[in-house]
């Protein structure tokens, strides 16, 4: 509305104040001027007005024909009392001379200024509108005195419109110049209520456009009075909001970055539990591809934890299929009123089968220690029992306690060293080894140990000598230990175990190949587990830890290279490792 702009209030109340101001300095003016000349008026038709009594006052006393024409010869006399009337009145209030004409004499004045000097014998002034003549006049009315006795009223009545015309005509032109005057002031209040509201306009102007969300524009200072100050603050408030809000920016797209990178699942939801946003990694968890699918969430029955997060954080582990998540919901409060809710959601599947592995691998380990420490114990109890002429079974009982501590031997040799793989312990993989090397000292090992098993024991050794294998010794030598060791123990006699070389362009493979009592086809994908026998009974009797298969493994990884096993029972079984063929010219190892 057009009476809330503050332009038309301040030249309002501007005008107001001048208005007010001409209006209390008119009317003192005009009724000053009106009193000053009635007053002025006054005294003079009251000096003449005494002036007439003195004179006609000897003249009261004659009849009334010399009185008529004795007063008629002083008010001659006396010219400017022609300019009214004069009535002469006894001291009963008749009259008994006036320039009014004769028809009057002899009645009874009752005018109140006549009546006022008949009572008290003091003078009277006053001033009356005459209808009759459609003017105002003066009525001065004095008593006549002789003696000190009252003898009558000498009453004169003149014309004051002249006065009132005059005072009309100074208040007119007043009140026309106060106008001009006052639209002058409007003219200039309009002007200054323009200076002073413009920075107020253009500062309301500058707050909607950064209430919009834009503070790119700025005000620019027009006075370095307080609307200039005024100015200043809204363009240092709007840098430091735009700075603030690009920060705050900033800082949501951040932990927006963080929530959508972050490995764990989170979920938004509100305090209906509906769903409001959901991050890439729950998304993977439960298998979303579009927002309309976000009913999935129920699998976790979050509803049934929204009660207990009200208080306080509520975790939940649950179980979706094969996969085993955990849970935290947390409440969202804002001015103590429960606004949302955000489910943290941490998918603990291969935790938990680490942990289970992890069981397995010490139940596994107590028990492969407990066998030998059994037999051991057993065996020495029983030696003790011995006499000495039984030396025979003593050198037996002596030898079953060898083989069980060279068993824990070779099992804690194992474990050290997978301990070691998994510890992240760093040996040197960029030794250059001479597959020729290799393969010679891998058939001069075993060949003795295959002729006492009746075993033919063949190694084919690459045609090229210079051919090396990027690895380290040590792991190498024991990947290809563990692998013929294996093959010797599940071959019977008269049976074959080959080493054969392929070279690659990047890699080369051995081979490792025997017609042994091979491996069924449900416990391949488990050979290579930590603890694992096909035949538990007959790897013990052999001497098996359960570990050779696990450690050729890991440091087959660790060099980089790769294993694969394939069988058949009762025809033998193909183990093929492969490793990194050394291209560049290094110091042999």
């Amino acid at each position: 509305m057009i009476w809330r702009s503050l332009r038309v209030k301040l030249v309002l109340v501007y005008t107001l104040l001048i208005l007010f101001a001409v209006e209390m300095i008119g009317a003192y003016f005009v009724r000053a001027l009106t009193n000053s000349l009635i007053h002025n008026q006054s005294v003079a038709a009251k000096s003449q007005a005494q002036l007439m009594a003195t004179l006609v006052g000897p003249q009261i006393d004659h009849p009334t024909k010399q009185l008529s024409s004795s007063v008629t010869s002083v008010l001659q006399s006396v010219p400017q009392f022609l300019d009214g009337t004069v009535y002469l009145l006894n001291r009963d209030g008749y009259v008994m001379y006036t320039t009014a004409g004769g028809a009057l004499v002899g009645q009874k004045r009752t005018d109140s200024e006549a009546t006022q000097v008949l009572i008290h014998h003091q003078e009277a002034v006053d001033v009356r509108f005459d209808p009759t003549a459609n003017e105002h006049v003066l009525v001065v009315a004095v008593p006549i005195s002789q003696g000190g006795n009252f003898d009558g009223v000498l009453e004169y009545v003149t014309s004051i419109q002249t006065t009132y015309d005059t005072i009309r005509q100074v208040t007119s032109i007043f009140y026309t110049v106060s106008g001009l005057v006052l639209a002058l002031t409007i003219v200039l209040g309009i002007v200054l209520s323009r200076a002073l509201t413009r920075p107020v306009i253009e500062v309301t102007k500058q707050a909607r456009v950064m209430a919009a969300g834009d503070f790119s524009k700025r005000v620019t200072p027009s006075s370095n009075d307080e609307f200039g100050d005024l100015v200043v603050a809204i363009n240092h408030l709007a840098d430091e909001l735009d700075e603030a809000l690009a920060m705050n920016r900033r800082e949501q797209e951040r932990l927006h970055a963080i929530i959508t990178s972050m490995g764990d699942g989170v979920i938004v939801l509100d305090s209906d539990c509906r769903v409001l946003f959901m991050n890439h990694a729950a998304r993977r968890m439960m298998g979303i591809h579009r927002d309309g699918e976000w009913d999935k969430v129920d699998v976790f029955d979050l509803d049934e934890m929204v009660e207990q997060a009200v208080t306080g954080d509520c975790m939940r582990i649950r179980v979706v299929g094969e996969a085993v998540y955990h849970i935290i919901l947390t409440s969202v409060q804002r001015r103590g009123q429960t606004d949302g809710f955000v489910a943290v959601v941490r998918d603990v599947t291969e935790q938990e089968q680490l942990n289970q592995a992890r069981r397995e691998f010490v139940s596994n380990v107590s028990h492969e220690l407990r066998t030998p420490l059994t037999s051991v114990k057993s065996y020495i109890e029983a030696l003790r029992g011995l006499n000495e002429d039984e030396r025979e079974t003593r050198q037996a009982f002596l030898e079953v306690i060898e083989q069980e501590t060279d068993r824990m031997v070779r099992l804690t040799r194992d474990l050290l060293q997978l301990s070691g793989l998994d510890r992240g312990q760093t040996y040197n993989v960029h030794q250059r080894i001479s597959v020729s090397n290799l393969l010679a000292q891998v058939k001069q090992r075993f060949q003795l140990q295959a002729e006492r098993q009746q075993l033919e024991f063949t190694v084919y050794e690459p045609d090229d000598e210079g051919t090396y294998i990027v690895g380290n010794r040590d792991m190498v030598n024991r990947i290809l230990d563990n692998l013929i060791s294996n093959a010797m123990k599940y071959t019977p006699a008269q049976g074959h175990i080959t080493v054969c070389t392929r070279i690659l362009r990047e890699r080369i493979v051995v081979t490792v190949t025997d017609d042994g009592i091979g491996i069924p086809e449900a416990d391949l994908p488990r050979v290579f587990e930590r603890f694992y026998r096909v035949d538990k009974g007959r790897s013990r009797k052999l001497g098996g830890t359960g570990l050779g298969l696990a450690l050729a493994r890991e440091m087959v990884e660790r060099l980089g290279g790769s294993i694969a096993m394939t069988s058949e029972p009762d025809r033998g079984t193909q183990v093929k490792v492969t490793f990194v063929r050394a291209l560049e010219v290094q110091g042999e190892a």
